[in-house]
C-alpha cells in the first residue's frame, strides 16, 4: 500500500512538473522552479531510496514510529501541498521571464561600482568578524545553547543579529562574482566563504551563495536555462555538500590546522539519509503528533514570535524561547532535535489538510506575485540583484517553512543590498529608465548608447500583454520606426 501511494504520488508531481515544463512561465528564475526542485528531492526522490534502503536513523533518534496511515497521509499532503503553491504561483506568476537591454544595463552597473565598494567594506568587515567570532574547532556557534524543553537554539553570550550577520557575505560574495564579469579574480571570495562555512557544518548559506552566483551568471547570459558551466557547478556543489554533510565539517578543519576537542561518531547514515535531506521523516513526526497526540493544532500562532524576535535578549533576558505561544510541545512525544518543517509540514502543524492548502497556496501567490513585479519591472541592476538574492534563499525557506526564519535569513541576506540602494541614492547614480532616456535622446543627437535599447525595453513590456492588444502595440511600434519622405 505504501509503495503504491509513493508511486501515485510520483506520478502526479511529475504531472505538475510535465505542466510547469510546457507554460511560458518555466525558467530557472521562477519561484515555482526551485519549490520543485524541494519537493522532488525530499519528497519523491529520497522517499523511494527511503524505501529501499530502509531509513531508520531518523526513527531511532527521535525515538518515534509513524504509522502506515501517517507515512501515507505526509505523501498525500507533501503533494497536495505541491499542487496548492503550483496552481497559486502560476496564477499570479504567469509571465515569460524577459531580460532588459543589457548596454543599458551594463551602463547603470558601471555607475554602481563605487555605492557597492562603499556597502561591502561596511557590511563585509562585519559579517566576517561574525563569521570567525562564531566559528569554533569544533564547528560550533560560541555561546549557543539549546533548550532541553523546546529543541530551540538560542544565544546566551552574543547578540541575534551579530550571530547572523555571517550571512551578508554570501549576497556580497555573489555579486562581486557578478561585478566582476565572473573572472577567476572575483571567484575567488565566494570559494574562500563556501569552504569557511563548509568547515563550521553550516552549508545553507553557502549553497544560497553559489546559487545566487550560477543565477547571476545565467542572467548575463539571458539564459532561461542552466547550460553545461552552470550544470557542472551544480554537480560540484551538490558533492561538496554531501561531503561536508558525511563529517560536519571535520576534514575541512583537520586541513585547515584545527584541533579536535572531541571525537565525533563516524557518520553511518545510508544515501541521502541525511538530516539535511530529512524532512520526510520531520513531516512524519509532526503528523504522528498532531492532533492524535497533542490534542490541538497551533493554529499560525508561532508566527507571533515575528513580534517577540526582534528584540534582543540583553534587553529582555526573560524573552520567551521560541514562539510567545506554543499550544502545542513537539519535545513532550520525542525528541526531534533540528528538525525543520517545511511548508506542507508547517501547514499541517497549524491546521491540518486545510492548513496545507492555505499555507502553501499564501506562499505560491505571494512569490508569484513577486516574480511577475520583478520581470514587468525595468530590471534595473539593484532589482536584480534583490529579486536573485531573494529567490536563491528560498531554497532554505522552502525547507524550512517557518515565516519567521525566512523573515531573519532574507532580511540578513537582503542588508548588504539595500545598503547599496542607499549609497546609490547619495551618490546620485540616475536609474535605468532615466539612462535608457538619455541614450535615445543622445542617438537622436547624433551618437551616446543605441536607440535599440529604447526600443527594446517597449518590445519586450509589448510581449507581456494580451495577444490583441500586443499587436495593435506592435503596429504603432513599426509605424513609429518606419523611414519616412521627408
Amino acid at each position: 500500500m505504501y509503495l503504491l501511494a509513493l508511486g501515485l504520488g510520483a506520478l502526479i508531481s511529475t504531472l505538475v512538473l510535465v505542466y510547469f515544463i510546457r507554460s511560458p512561465a518555466f525558467s530557472l528564475f521562477h519561484p515555482l522552479t526551485i519549490y520543485t526542485m524541494f519537493h522532488f528531492v525530499c519528497f519523491v526522490i529520497r522517499p523511494i531510496f527511503g524505501y529501499w534502503l530502509g531509513y531508520d536513523q531518523l526513527y531511532l533518534l527521535y525515538q518515534f514510529q509513524p504509522s502506515l496511515d501517517d507515512k501515507i497521509a505526509v505523501i498525500a499532503a507533501a503533494n497536495l501541498g505541491y499542487l496548492a503553491f503550483a496552481f497559486s504561483c502560476l496564477r499570479s506568476g504567469n509571465t515569460r521571464m524577459r531580460f532588459t537591454p543589457s548596454e543599458a544595463q551594463n551602463v547603470e552597473r558601471k555607475k554602481l561600482l563605487m555605492p557597492f565598494v562603499f556597502a561591502a567594506c561596511i557590511f563585509g568587515p562585519i559579517a566576517t568578524y561574525s563569521m570567525l567570532q562564531n566559528f569554533s574547532s569544533d564547528g560550533n556557534f560560541a555561546g549557543m545553547v539549546t533548550d532541553k524543553a523546546s529543541g530551540i537554539a538560542y544565544n546566551t553570550k552574543s547578540n541575534g543579529y551579530l550571530t547572523d550577520a555571517q550571512m551578508m557575505l554570501a549576497p556580497i560574495c555573489a555579486l562581486i562574482a557578478w561585478l566582476g564579469r565572473f573572472r577567476i579574480v572575483s571567484l575567488l571570495p565566494l570559494v574562500a566563504f563556501a569552504l569557511v562555512r563548509g568547515a563550521s557544518g553550516g552549508r545553507g548559506a553557502f549553497i544560497a551563495s553559489i546559487a545566487m552566483a550560477m543565477m547571476l551568471y545565467l542572467y548575463d547570459k539571458r539564459a532561461r536555462y542552466p547550460n553545461i558551466r552552470v550544470t557542472l557547478v551544480i554537480l560540484i556543489a551538490s558533492l561538496f555538500f554531501s561531503w561536508i554533510g558525511q563529517n560536519r565539517g571535520d576534514e575541512l578543519r583537520l586541513l585547515a590546522g584545527y584541533e579536535q576537542t572531541k571525537q565525533r561518531e563516524p557518520n553511518r547514515n545510508k544515501f541521502l539519509e541525511s538530516m539535511d535531506l530529512g524532512n520526510m521523516e520531520f513531516f512524519e513526526y509532526i503528523v504522528w503528533v498532531v492532533p492524535e497526540k497533542s490534542g490541538t493544532y497551533d493554529y499560525f500562532v508561532h508566527n507571533l514570535q515575528i513580534f517577540t524576535e526582534p528584540v534582543p535578549r540583553i534587553i529582555w533576558p526573560s524573552k520567551p524561547i521560541g514562539p510567545p505561544v506554543q499550544p502545542i510541545h513537539l519535545f513532550n512525544y520525542g525528541t526531534p532535535v533540528g528538525m525543520t518543517f517545511s511548508l506542507p509540514g508547517v501547514g499541517w502543524y497549524s491546521l491540518g489538510w486545510l492548513g496545507v492548502v492555505f499555507w502553501c497556496s499564501l506562499w505560491g501567490h505571494a512569490t508569484g506575485l513577486i516574480y511577475r513585479k520583478y520581470v514587468l519591472s525595468d530590471q534595473s541592476t539593484i532589482k536584480t540583484a534583490s529579486y536573485i538574492v531573494f529567490v536563491a534563499s528560498l531554497i532554505v525557506a522552502f525547507r524550512d517553512g517557518m515565516l519567521i526564519s525566512v523573515i531573519k535569513q532574507t532580511g540578513a541576506f537582503m542588508a548588504p543590498v539595500v545598503g547599496w540602494y542607499f549609497f546609490k541614492r547619495f551618490a546620485g547614480v540616475p536609474d535605468i529608465s532615466a539612462i535608457l532616456r538619455s541614450g535615445a535622446k543622445r542617438v537622436r543627437g547624433g551618437g551616446g548608447l543605441a536607440v535599440a535599447d529604447d526600443r527594446g525595453a517597449r518590445l519586450a513590456h509589448i510581449q507581456n500583454l494580451p495577444p490583441a492588444v500586443r499587436r495593435r502595440r506592435l503596429a504603432l511600434e513599426l509605424q513609429s520606426s518606419a523611414p519616412t519622405d521627408d
